[in-house]
């Protein structure tokens, strides 16, 4: 029996499901019978307003809801927009799980970014024990702290009315679908874009920003999807839980295998400039195995390989900024 069982004859509101990590849950639960819901903002819902939240939900009542909205971006999106994100993140969240309650969702799968971790840990790994530890990175401190409120007020719905949320700390995903707007994108899918234009331009070099040291935990997005799935199967606790790969992979070495995948012949110039962000963000999965049976399963090789087909294939779709 498939763990997508679960969802049978069940209604599922995936917030954020035209997104690039929605998209990818609605992909895997569109494959079995379940009644699922998009919101649409081109439908004139607005999570961010609380009579929306309340209307969709009182009309919808799913079941389950899994939260992947969001406005964010990588480093450069985040610059000059501190006070917009934190304002659009906190609402929304926090909108979502009201209007979850009181309508009677019997599941709440909140989608949580890596950055509400503390940004300055002395560990190289981040575990669950340490997520209350210290103060967020400077660098996208704002949009963290917003992610990391909803967190707390899921805790607190549960301890005041006994509503059952689940919170997970998510690795930074990739895949097919990703943003690769320069202006919103996040490091892995900037440097796909900018290394094929090289090559496809015949130029000879392509500028890094940062020195190319930060390390990070680089997660597929079909596995993050997979990940999420099995999560609101079994796990009920609210404490956060981490879904990556619990491996660590330097931009350097991310560049250098985008590099060989494309067959770029020019060489790289690091603009250190540039922020790096913070240095070490890898994440501990002990807790995941344990609790869901289960690891990633796409090396980033492979996983890179894939992204890059995809944005081969819908270039001028995926350029559009």
């Amino acid at each position: 029996m498939s763990y997508l069982d679960y969802f049978h004859g069940k209604k599922v509101l995936v917030a954020g499901g035209n997104g690039f990590f929605g998209s990818h849950i609605v992909q895997k639960l569109q494959k079995i019978r379940c009644k699922i819901f998009i919101p649409r903002t081109k439908e004139g819902i607005d999570f961010r307003k609380r009579d929306d939240c309340f209307s969709y939900l009182g009309n919808t009542r799913p079941d389950i809801l899994i939260n992947c909205a969001a406005n964010q971006g990588g480093i450069a999106y985040h610059k000059g927009k501190q006070a917009d994100l934190f304002l659009d993140n906190i609402l929304m969240g926090s909108y979502l799980l009201l209007a979850s309650q009181h309508a009677g969702v019997k599941k709440f799968v909140n989608i949580v970014a890596g950055c509400s971790y503390p940004g300055y840990l002395e560990k190289n790994e981040m575990n669950e024990e340490n997520y209350w530890e210290g103060r967020l990175h400077e660098s996208i401190f704002s949009y963290g702290f917003a992610r990391k409120a909803s967190v707390v007020y899921g805790l607190a719905l549960k301890k005041q009315y006994g509503f059952n949320s689940i919170h997970l700390i998510m690795a930074n995903m990739y895949g097919p679908g990703e943003h690769f707007d320069p202006k919103q994108s996040k490091a892995l899918a900037a440097l796909i874009k900018k290394i094929y234009e090289a090559k496809k331009n015949n130029e000879p070099q392509v500028e890094i920003w940062g020195t190319g040291k930060p390390i990070r935990d680089w997660l597929y997005v079909k596995d993050g999807a997979e990940g999420v799935l099995r999560a609101t199967v079994v796990y009920d606790d609210i404490e956060p839980l981490n879904i990556a790969t619990g491996v660590g992979v330097s931009i350097k070495d991310v560049a250098e295998t985008i590099k060989k995948v494309i067959g770029f012949k020019g060489k790289f110039i690091y603009n250190t400039k540039k922020p790096d962000g913070a240095l070490h963000k890898t994440f501990g999965i002990h807790k995941m195995e344990q609790k869901l049976k289960w690891v990633p399963k796409t090396s980033i090789e492979q996983g890179i390989m894939e992204t890059y087909k995809w944005f081969e294939k819908n270039y001028k779709k995926a350029i559009i900024y």
